[in-house]
């Protein structure tokens, strides 16, 4: 299969299960204020998906800057960011969803697509058995074994839907696109997350035109990295600033600069999901290879496994 049949496709599933659960308006919770490039894409395709709807948005909040907002009716509908961090690897973001589902146990709650991963059966079965009570509740796997693992454990209401950034509007991507060079990038994870069943050297010794790199905005030195990742305290008086700066340029900056990165070579080798889900968007051959718990394997054998021009390692 060709990439532009796939996107579509794609793109078409998720707007087609979601939007006849969106009967209200809603917030957007949980938005990723930080520097990991993938994240922001998955919330750029949130947006995209989100302007579909006939609804309107009430606001957009990380887990820092969200409170107990008086936006939120009882008819409500809020929106969780999707993701990798369903389970117990990514503590932070769990408890706060589970703050979130347990403190709006009357409001329509719908989970975008995330992979789950737990490491301590006991731990799904206490958040299984407190997720049940809410009886609004959807949450959305991001892959096959995702999927397979909501519906053994959780009585919630599962649906089964690729990645929001497959929703990223392509006016944008050709926007930030910028000429391809004659190199290949190796798009290398540096976290807990980077699997050691790999020889990496394989794939990168003695090639000349290869570089291998994180995503750009992993350098730490970053003045806008700084400023979105200070710890907010719930007292700050400016956290409403912080969203407007995080929506309106810091979202945009780094979206821009994932497209400018990525587009200006010939073939990825990616550790990364997004790497390879970028790569899928912009229309570019490449080689993807596992995470550390299957993550990237589990996503490409639900969704990537017919296109021609990408291989799975």
């Amino acid at each position: 299969m060709k990439f532009k049949q796939k996107i579509e496709e794609l793109r078409e599933k998720i707007i087609r299960e979601i939007t006849p659960l969106v009967k209200t308006d809603y917030v957007l919770l949980d938005l990723p204020y930080h520097s990991n490039i993938g994240d922001i894409l998955i919330w750029e395709g949130e947006e995209s998906f989100l302007k579909t709807l006939s609804s309107k948005c009430l606001g957009r909040f990380s887990s820092d800057t969200f409170y107990d907002s008086e936006l939120i009716t009882s008819e409500t509908t809020i929106f969780l960011h999707g993701g990798g961090n369903f389970g117990d690897i990514w503590p932070k973001h769990q408890k706060f969803r589970l703050n979130v589902i347990q403190q709006y146990k009357q409001n329509p709650i719908i989970i975008f697509p995330q992979t789950v991963s737990y490491s301590d059966v006991s731990q799904i079965e206490k958040e299984a058995a407190k997720l049940a009570e809410h009886k609004k509740l959807t949450i959305c796997a991001r892959d096959q074994r995702s999927f397979d693992l909501l519906k053994k454990y959780f009585t919630n209401n599962i649906l089964m839907l690729p990645d929001m950034a497959f929703c990223i509007d392509t006016q944008i991507l050709r926007e930030y696109d910028r000429p391809i060079g004659e190199k290949q990038l190796f798009l290398m994870r540096n976290d807990k997350e980077l699997s050691h069943a790999y020889n990496y050297k394989q794939f990168v010794g003695g090639e000349e035109n290869m570089d291998v790199k994180d995503w750009p905005t992993k350098q730490r030195g970053n003045l806008m990295h700084k400023v979105m990742t200070r710890p907010i305290h719930p007292r700050f008086p400016f956290k409403n600033f912080t969203d407007y700066y995080a929506y309106n340029i810091y979202r945009k900056y780094l979206v821009k600069k994932g497209v400018s990165f990525l587009s200006t070579y010939k073939y990825i080798y990616t550790t990364r999901l997004h790497g390879a889900i970028l790569s899928v968007l912009l229309h570019k051959p490449l080689t993807f290879l596992d995470n550390s718990y299957g993550k990237n394997k589990g996503f490409y054998d639900t969704w990537l496994s017919e296109l021609e021009d990408v291989k799975f390692l």
